[in-house]
């Protein structure tokens, strides 16, 4: 399918060959981070029905976007006018199908490892709940800068309606008879004597309706799980807890919503829910908030498409981990989970060491960080924070998942020499670092014609690149692993 050309010229997107391109004459690639430019001093736009945030800089507006990680017709709002165009697949990512896999297998190896991890904890039941979990703080996270935009075309198109009060005014000011008025006289019996003084009703908008209740409710509700998150012990979650709880509380004192009375209990649904474009939005956002529960540990939504390096990082590990657990190496997996009276939660994060004892004076890492001062392993030079280390008194084995990059294979290994030549023992000040392994999704016929694939450049040079896509098989990466650790352990 061709893109649709509209003629629009105002939003133009850059392109690394092109510069600066109309948005419609792009061609777009799956999973992609573009940066788009407006000409224009008021952009309301949205792609797929979500509004994209602009910021001002000299006299056009600029953004990013990241095109969705599946092939398809791209629809485009600007200022309320539609245009589409398409999106290309990418031949050198993993697709979808492979996608949802590693999503599937990191939630697999994180049940069963929780199984004999000797923890005690509650597991979630069901599909929808208030506890709290590493997926939902990573949804709010990520998600609750689009909530701002949505509260801030909440606050402008906010629904109303009229109410009528009964009030006494002067009878001057009594402008046409209402029927309450008419009543009033005739149940006091004046006749012909009007008093100065009658009933009449007074007309006034309000936003204190149905719907504009729930949206207190659930920015209450939100403030506190954030009041949760911010008790949840992790440093990094309790900061950003707060500040996202202060924003909250600026919203709950704005106009808006100083006149609305926070609505009680459980709320339904209403057709300004299903089908208002604005409060659509706000409903589907709180609805995702709840769905992060389920019988093992969970990643119920997909990682950020511009994080889809971390979800295959962090889909190695667990392999690496089930390797292990198969070959009976593994002796306990707490460090894989944080658990605290609220829940559990699987507690792998950027620049977060986690830790796995192995028989034999073994660890598994995930992220392990080696610095000037570290006790038994350091480095002369800068902080080195390899993401997958398997490591013991005898020597240190370091896999690198590398995502995208068949193209690039050498200077990626070329990166892996500090690992292996700047990493120390202290007491002895030799190299510990025995083995350094790129692991990578490179298709299968493009690795057969690679050097760095092959077992003699492995052995030659004790480092190298190993295929490791899902949907195959890891008997390579398993016989280089166990090979390995013959070498270190104690």
């Amino acid at each position: 399918m061709e893109p649709h050309n509209s003629g629009d010229k105002d939003l133009e997107i850059y392109d690394n060959q092109q510069g600066w391109i109309p948005f419609q004459e792009a061609y777009l690639t799956e999973a992609t981070e573009y940066k788009l430019r407006y000409r224009g001093e008021f952009a309301d736009i949205r792609i797929q029905d979500i509004p994209l945030p602009f910021y001002q800089q000299e006299s056009s507006l600029y953004s990013t976007f990241h095109a969705p990680f599946q092939s398809g017709t791209l629809r485009l709002y600007v200022n309320g006018k539609e245009f589409q165009n398409y999106v290309y697949p990418d031949d050198r990512k993993l697709t979808k199908e492979q996608y949802d896999q590693m999503v599937g297998e990191i939630l697999e190896e994180a049940g069963i490892c929780f199984q004999i991890s000797g923890l005690e904890g509650i597991v979630n039941t069901s599909g929808r709940g208030r506890s709290l979990s590493w997926t939902q703080w990573t949804y709010i996270d990520e998600a609750f800068f689009q909530l701002r935009l949505i509260f801030s075309r909440l606050q402008q198109q906010s629904v109303r309606r009229l109410e009528k009060q009964r009030v006494m005014m002067k009878r001057p000011k009594v402008h046409r008879d209402e029927q309450v008025t008419l009543m009033w006289l005739d149940r006091k019996g004046f006749g012909h004597d009007v008093p100065i003084n009658v009933e009449n009703t007074h007309t006034y908008e309000t936003r204190n309706v149905y719907e504009n209740q729930v949206v207190k409710q659930q920015i209450l509700d939100l403030k506190r799980l954030l009041g949760k998150y911010h008790l949840a012990g992790d440093e990094r979650i309790s900061e950003k807890a707060k500040k996202y709880s202060v924003i909250l509380q600026g919203w709950l004192i704005t106009p808006f919503l100083q006149e609305v009375t926070a609505n009680n209990g459980a709320y339904t649904i209403t057709q300004i829910f299903r089908k208002h474009p604005v409060y659509r939005l706000w409903h589907q956002w709180f609805d995702k908030l709840y769905k992060h529960e389920r019988e093992d540990i969970g990643l119920d939504y997909p990682i950020a498409l511009k994080d889809t390096f971390f979800l295959y990082e962090m889909w190695c590990f667990m392999m690496i981990v089930k390797i292990l657990r198969e070959a009976g190496l593994i002796l306990e997996t707490r460090s894989l989970y944080r658990t605290n009276k609220e829940g559990l939660y699987l507690n792998l994060a950027e620049n977060k060491e986690s830790r796995i004892s192995l028989i034999g004076n073994l660890s598994l890492y995930f992220q392990r960080s080696y610095q000037y001062n570290s006790k038994v392993f350091h480095t002369f030079t800068q902080r080195m924070i390899p993401d997958i280390v398997i490591e013991g008194e005898a020597g240190i084995l370091i896999l690198d998942p590398k995502y995208r990059v068949p193209d690039n294979l050498g200077t990626a290994l070329g990166e892996m020499h500090k690992y292996r030549d700047g990493i120390l023992h202290r007491e002895t000040g030799t190299k510990r670092v025995r083995q350094v392994f790129i692991l990578t999704p490179t298709k299968t016929d493009q690795a057969d014609s690679l050097r760095y694939f092959q077992d003699t450049f492995h052995e030659r040079y004790q480092m190298g690149a190993i295929q490791m896509l899902p949907g195959t098989t890891f008997e390579n990466v398993k016989r280089k692993i166990l090979a390995c650790i013959e070498l270190i352990m104690d």
